[in-house]
């Protein structure tokens, strides 16, 4: 009989232990949360306006770098960044400098040739005019000199009177033609002057000067332009200038950006490219200005795609996405990275589940909820959804315990009929 009561109580002590338990299911307590969907992205950050500075318009030969501030160095209104050399513009200059100082020489000698020649001529005269006023004192002794006599007198002071006339239009002429000759050597001479004006301004022009403060960045062109001579001289466009490269007339040789108004750009691949729309928040963290935090909103999409290739086989296609920033912009210097968190999409206080744990039977979505040992299935009715996680929108409280693999069927509660 004893034997009996031990051999009972073994048995009821072993048939709990066997009840089917689902020790080795994977659970998720469920809570009211946020939901949120996010496209994580790394942008530069770049000035929203930005001040072009051309390189100087020459005509005259080719130009090349004679030095240039840092790329990078912060600037004030009037301060030197670039300073060019061109060899043409130099010999042409030494050129009209010599030609000027030959026609200043020049001036000098003719006014002094003519000076020199009316001052003969203006001798001739007065020593004429002299001989005259001595004919006339003997005037008185004409009166009683012999007839031949009186006559040679009258006509020698005839003779002189004529003299006069011919030197006093001499004179007269001399002085027109000297005076021609000066304007049209001072006109030759304010020409060269001019010129010269000219050249000293392209020499001038061949330094550059900031016109407002900021910070020196590479050119804002569209991607890089090669020029190549043939003679082993390129030029490089869009690059920032370097002492002895060479400088193409009147294109972009840096660019100064206003700090004032800040902007990030972003590459991001198609499949998020799809999810992204203008005016989405995105959170924004610059590890390089101190761990700066900001935000700010989708402004612009690009249409067309662009490529990045890695290899001749290996290649990928990237959508550039510009955000606006709301604040902070002065502590963000252009040219900095920044993480991007865009914002797709944001719902309060809502049920979140795992979206591997939604099941669908006989076109239903399913949940299995823990009820006891076992699990129920429930139907719901989703909502928002990526690839991690699934708004539900009917069919939970939010307090649940859910699967998130399916039980096997022993695990499953049979539905009541």
């Amino acid at each position: 009989m004893k034997i009996f009561f031990v051999a009972a109580f073994v048995l009821i002590l072993f048939l709990p232990s066997c009840k089917p338990k689902p020790t080795n299911l994977v659970t998720y307590d469920l809570s009211r949360t946020n939901y949120t969907e996010v496209v994580l992205s790394t942008g530069t950050i770049q000035a929203v306006n930005s001040l072009s500075i051309m390189a100087p318009r020459n005509y005259e030969g080719g130009m090349t770098v004679g030095w240039v501030k840092p790329e990078g160095s912060h600037v004030e209104p009037g301060d030197s960044i670039c300073g060019m050399k061109c060899p043409e513009i130099s010999k042409m200059l030494d050129e009209q400098q010599r030609n000027l100082e030959i026609l200043k020489a020049d001036f000098e000698k003719l006014e002094a040739d003519n000076a020199m020649k009316l001052s003969m001529l203006e001798a001739q005269l007065k020593e004429n005019q002299a001989g005259m006023s001595i004919s006339q004192l003997d005037s008185v002794q004409m009166n009683f000199a012999p007839t031949v006599k009186k006559q040679l007198m009258k006509l020698e002071l005839e003779k002189m009177r004529v003299l006069e006339r011919k030197l006093l239009k001499k004179f007269q002429a001399e002085k027109a033609i000297n005076e021609t000759e000066i304007r049209q050597v001072k006109s030759r001479i304010i020409q060269a002057e001019n010129q010269l004006q000219m050249t000293q301004d392209k020499v001038k022009g061949l330094t550059i000067y900031a016109t407002a403060a900021g910070i020196l960045t590479e050119a804002q062109m569209t991607g890089m332009i090669m020029i190549d001579f043939g003679d082993g001289n390129q030029i490089k466009l869009g690059e920032y200038p370097k002492p002895g490269s060479t400088i193409w007339s009147e294109l972009p040789l840096m660019s100064m950006p206003d700090l004032t108004e800040m902007q990030i750009k972003m590459e991001v691949q198609e499949v998020d490219y799809k999810r992204i729309e203008k005016g989405q928040k995105v959170n924004m963290i610059v590890d390089a200005a101190n761990g700066l935090i900001t935000t700010g909103s989708i402004k612009v999409k690009s249409m067309a795609a662009k490529t990045h290739y890695i290899s001749e086989e290996a290649q990928f296609q990237y959508y550039e996405i510009i955000a606006s920033v709301d604040s902070c912009h002065l502590q963000m210097p252009p040219g900095l990275s920044a993480r991007c968190t865009i914002m797709i999409n944001q719902v309060k206080d809502t049920i979140v589940v795992p979206s591997l744990a939604i099941f669908e039977k006989d076109s239903l979505k399913m949940v299995y909820v823990a009820h006891g040992n076992k699990f129920r299935q429930v139907p719901v009715e989703t909502g928002l959804s990526n690839s991690s996680q699934t708004i539900i929108s009917k069919g939970l409280s939010g307090n649940e315990t859910i699967a998130l693999v399916e039980p096997s069927q022993n695990f499953i509660e049979k539905n009541k009929q």
